[in-house]
């Protein structure tokens, strides 16, 4: 390997390593009411590994309730589906279904192997609607840190073939979503590797950042996008939400932007009752068409 191969690797592995990393989690305690399906497998990749979902429902569903997709954060590299927000899980209460999805891991390096996983999850939750008994006709997905990149690459990109790839049985199915949550993800990470970490400069190349940054497929056919970012953030720089947010407006799109005074990557602020209820809200107009 060259050196300036190697040079570029060590720099991406310092990207999406400890910066992003979150800790492992237990599976959380339901809310009263919320029955799962653990470990459902949606797909089988090359190595024989079973790629897996939770899903949650309400014990009282009567089978229209519209799909949530939450996708975990922990830098591409650690993290799991236990690692659900807890704002998610109480949207199954109010008339939702939940999915929380695995996906490979290994670091941004792997890119596109994790949203080629993603899209797998999506066209199978689709595809077993009926079998578990939820509504695909409007599905929204949502995720945090890498996994609210991951959710962005999914929004903004399900009309580009080399994001989609051939995982699972279910290629005929849309993995297009009508609704994007985004907890602090990377949206542009050329400019995310050029921010100053403790004096380091951080640099990924032009060409792999354009296919990993979802700020590279935006177009006039985007699902809105609920955006919630800490202005103290120094792994994800509040400025990559700021960028998505002026150029979703600036494509005359719908984008909401929280910026949360004092808080930094994560924390308890993101599972406040505010965060719930604007996050109740903006599925209620864009998943069940109610203002």
């Amino acid at each position: 390997m060259s050196m300036r191969l190697l040079g570029l690797t060590v720099i991406i592995c310092l990207v999406s390593t400890p910066l992003f990393a979150q800790p492992q989690q237990r599976q959380r305690r339901l809310p009263e009411g919320v029955v799962s399906h653990r470990n459902l497998v949606y797909a089988t990749v090359e190595d024989g590994r079973n790629m897996k979902l939770d899903l949650y429902l309400s014990e009282k569903k009567t089978g229209n309730e519209p799909l949530v997709v939450w996708i975990h954060g922990g830098g591409w590299r650690n993290g799991n589906k236990n690692n659900v927000n807890v704002a998610m899980l109480r949207l199954v209460t109010q008339g939702y279904a939940v999915a929380s999805i695995d996906y490979r891991l290994g670091g941004l390096l792997k890119h596109p192997v994790h949203i080629h996983d993603c899209n797998a999850a999506i066209r199978w939750l689709k595809a077993h609607a009926k079998e578990y008994g939820y509504s695909v006709d409007k599905v929204a997905v949502a995720g945090s840190s890498a996994g609210g990149h991951l959710a962005l690459l999914v929004g903004v990109a399900s009309d580009v073939p080399e994001l989609q790839g051939e995982v699972g049985e279910h290629l005929g199915v849309s993995s297009r979503v009508d609704a994007i949550i985004d907890f602090y993800g990377p949206t542009d990470l050329l400019a995310l590797g050029k921010t100053k970490r403790g004096g380091q400069e951080l640099d990924v190349t032009e060409a792999f950042s354009k296919s990993a940054s979802p700020v590279s497929y935006l177009d006039a056919n985007d699902p809105p996008v609920l955006i919630f970012h800490g202005d103290r953030d120094r792994t994800v720089v509040p400025q990559q939400s700021v960028t998505l947010d002026a150029m979703y407006k600036e494509l005359g799109l719908e984008s909401t932007l929280h910026m949360f005074n004092g808080a930094g990557h994560g924390g308890r602020v993101f599972a406040q009752e505010l965060v719930h209820e604007q996050i109740a809200a903006f599925l209620k107009k864009h998943l069940k068409g109610e203002e």
